[in-house]
C-alpha cells in the first residue's frame, strides 16, 4: 500500500490508492487529492529556490509548470530536501519549451555548484609561510590540496554574466563570449569568481597533479598566467588548506 500510495502522489492520473479512508471508513478520494497537490507545491518550491535565476530568467508562472513537469518525472531519491532537483540540469537540455534557451542547462549548473559548495565540509586555511618554505625544485613537486567547495563549471555561453545579472544590482551588459565560472565558499559565504582558462586550468589539475604540471598545464592554456598571482590569490582566500 506505501507504494501505491507514494506513486499516486506524483501521477494524478492513478487513482485513489485502495485502503486509503477517513473517518468511520469513508473514501477519502478528496484529502489524497489535497495532499497529492501539497506534495507537487512542496516539491516546486525546493526546486524554485534552488533554482531562483532560471525561475527569474524564465518567470514564475512558466517555472511552476515546468518545475510540475520535472517533479513527476524526477521524484526525491533522498529524505533530505538540499539534494532535491540534482537532475533537473540535465532535464532542462531535454525539455523542449526551453530549447531556444540554450544557454538555461549552463546556468542551471551554476546554480547546483552554487548549493553543493554552500553545503562542501568546511576547511581550515594553510599558512602562507608554509609555502614560503619551499625551494624551487620542492615547489615544482608540492601537492596542493585545494578547499573542497570549489566548483569550476565552464560553458560555451557567458553563463557567469548571465547569472550576475539576473541575481545582483550589477547590470553591466551580457556579451556573447563563452565564460568559466569558479564557485567556493572559504568561510561563510559563496564567492563567485570569473576566472581565467589559465587559472581554471590550474585549479582543475592541482586535483591530480603537482604544481609544477599543474603550472605546465596552465600556461598551454594561457601563454600569460601568472603562477605567483595566482598562488598569492588562493592563499588569500584561503583556498589553499595544505601542502604536502
Amino acid at each position: 500500500m506505501q507504494t501505491e500510495f507514494a506513486k499516486g502522489l506524483l501521477d494524478p492520473n492513478l487513482p485513489t490508492p485502495d485502503g486509503v479512508v477517513g473517518p468511520g471508513g469513508r473514501a477519502a478520494g478528496k484529502r489524497y487529492d489535497v495532499y497529492r497537490n501539497n506534495v507537487v507545491v512542496s516539491l516546486t518550491e525546493a526546486l524554485a529556490s534552488a533554482y531562483p535565476v532560471i525561475q527569474t530568467i524564465v518567470g514564475k508562472e512558466f517555472f511552476d509548470a515546468m518545475a510540475g513537469v520535472h517533479v513527476r518525472k524526477h521524484p526525491p531519491k533522498s529524505p533530505l530536501m538540499i539534494y532535491y532537483g540534482e537532475d533537473f540540469p540535465a532535464f532542462l537540455t531535454k525539455f523542449p519549451p526551453v530549447s531556444h534557451l540554450g544557454y538555461l542547462p549552463d546556468v542551471a549548473r551554476v546554480e547546483l555548484a552554487r548549493r553543493q559548495s554552500y553545503h562542501a565540509a568546511d576547511a581550515a586555511p594553510c599558512p602562507p609561510e608554509k609555502l614560503g618554505n619551499l625551494d624551487g625544485n620542492k615547489l615544482y613537486d608540492a601537492r596542493i590540496v585545494l578547499h573542497p567547495s570549489i566548483q569550476i563549471i565552464r560553458s560555451r555561453y557567458p553563463v557567469f554574466s548571465i547569472w550576475r545579472y539576473n541575481s545582483t544590482d550589477d547590470n553591466s551588459p551580457i556579451g556573447k563570449a563563452r565564460e568559466i565560472t569558479m564557485i567556493s565558499r572559504p568561510t561563510d559565504e559563496v564567492v563567485m569568481q570569473n576566472p581565467t582558462a589559465g587559472t581554471a586550468m590550474f585549479i582543475d589539475s592541482l586535483r591530480a597533479d603537482p604544481m609544477g604540471v599543474a603550472m605546465d598545464k596552465a600556461k598551454a592554456a594561457q601563454p600569460d598566467f601568472d603562477l605567483a598571482g595566482n598562488l598569492t590569490e588562493l592563499l588569500s582566500a584561503g583556498l589553499i588548506t595544505d601542502i604536502k
